[in-house]
């Protein structure tokens, strides 16, 4: 028992030694920065190698939500491994009822996952834990690319001595706005007296900036057409 063990053993190991020290690099398809291997040149390959090999799909499983995973059997002489995949869609999520052409590509997908599990590629299925991908994907909508880029972080708010009450809405941030640039335009006689102007106010204006973009963003062009009529640059 111990001598057939080690023979089995040893078939094993030549079979994932022949396969896994194939470069299938230049086989491999990208889809949407995804990676997979051609079934048709993997299978193509095993061929070459051992010719007597078999494959067989078990019945479809069919899960309680109606979902499907696909099993496949896959003989090279005595050595056996088993391998199952879901019907998944471009987002890797379990399809409900797929349809006879997306059973029909799980079952290649899953085909050649099994080829992996003798070595074969085995290497472009190395971050698959982290990562796990399908063969077939669709770009993300613009609508999921949003929902799935990080939030924008918020402004700093930065008090006044006297704290942020003394700013309590948008309306009275219109006012401080609109004082600050009459006092620009009536006591700054050029660009140096401007810059010293804004740096005298400068926790004001920080506290506009964190608390009232809009109003901040009308102060900074105030400043930005006194500075040129000023004669700044």
């Amino acid at each position: 028992m111990e001598k057939d063990h080690a023979l089995m053993a040893a078939q094993y190991a030549a079979i994932w030694k022949t396969l896994s020290k194939i470069d299938v690099s230049k086989h491999v398809e990208k889809k949407n920065g995804l990676s997979y291997l051609s079934w048709a040149w993997a299978w193509g390959v095993l061929m070459e190698h051992y010719p007597h090999a078999e494959y067989s799909f078990q019945k479809e499983e069919v899960h309680a939500d109606g979902t499907v995973t696909v099993h496949v059997d896959l003989m090279i002489g005595q050595c056996h491994r088993s391998m199952w995949l879901p019907v998944m869609d471009y987002k890797n999520n379990a399809i409900k009822n797929p349809d006879a052409r997306k059973i029909s590509d799980t079952k290649m997908r899953t085909l050649v996952k099994c080829l992996a599990m003798f070595g074969l590629g085995h290497y472009i299925y190395a971050g698959e834990d982290i990562n796990p991908s399908t063969d077939s994907v669709e770009p993300l909508s613009k609508e999921e690319l949003q929902e799935a880029a990080p939030p924008k972080p918020e402004k700093k708010k930065v008090p006044t001595k006297q704290g942020f009450n003394d700013l309590p809405t948008e309306e009275a941030a219109g006012e401080v706005v609109g004082k600050l640039l009459e006092f620009a335009n009536k006591f700054c006689a050029d660009e140096a007296g401007l810059v010293g102007f804004w740096k005298e106010n400068k926790k004001l204006i920080d506290m506009l900036d964190g608390n009232y973009p809009k109003q901040y963003e009308v102060l900074k062009q105030g400043f930005t057409e006194l500075k040129t009529k000023l004669g700044g640059n």
